[in-house]
């Protein structure tokens, strides 16, 4: 097959334009989760999108042919940017205190709720957890979990 896709969006994704399109996607679903801790408060369930649809898109280029990287790279990041402006309220709350659960308590937790929302979540922030090591994320988790189980 032959792939003619021009990448007109991907110059418009945050981030540096020298990396490829795994590490700005990845850069992207790390910050929805880390927003999801600050601003999930209004749309818990809206905003997990935000996190888990660049994920998706991670997690499926490896089966994509090389020229559609990049116009993957700029959907997803449309779509994170559209679901933020949309349900994320304007003020932030604090992130929770980095004394957060177990992944695998979180995840637990969630699994509990039966929410398919707070089970992709928890997926998605497990993603992120393993390429930054960010304790704080173990506690966004919990504060997630509550939060759409709640909504």
């Amino acid at each position: 097959m032959n792939y003619k896709v021009k990448a007109l969006g991907a110059r418009t994704v945050p981030g540096d334009a020298a990396d490829d399109a795994p590490t700005r996607l990845a850069a992207v679903v790390d910050a929805a989760v880390q927003r999801h801790g600050t601003h999930g408060y209004a749309a818990p369930v809206m905003l997990v999108h935000a996190a888990t649809a660049p994920n998706a898109v991670l997690r499926t280029l490896p089966a994509l042919p090389p020229p559609l990287w990049r116009p993957s790279l700029a959907a997803a990041w449309a779509a994170t940017a559209a679901v933020t402006a949309a349900y994320a309220p304007v003020e932030a709350r604090a992130l929770p205190p980095a004394a957060g659960p177990e992944l695998g308590e979180a995840m637990a937790r969630a699994l509990d709720t039966g929410d398919a929302h707070a089970i992709k979540f928890i997926d998605t922030l497990s993603d992120a957890y393993a390429r930054s090591g960010d304790p704080v994320l173990r506690a966004v988790a919990a504060r997630s979990v509550e939060q759409i189980a709640a909504d």
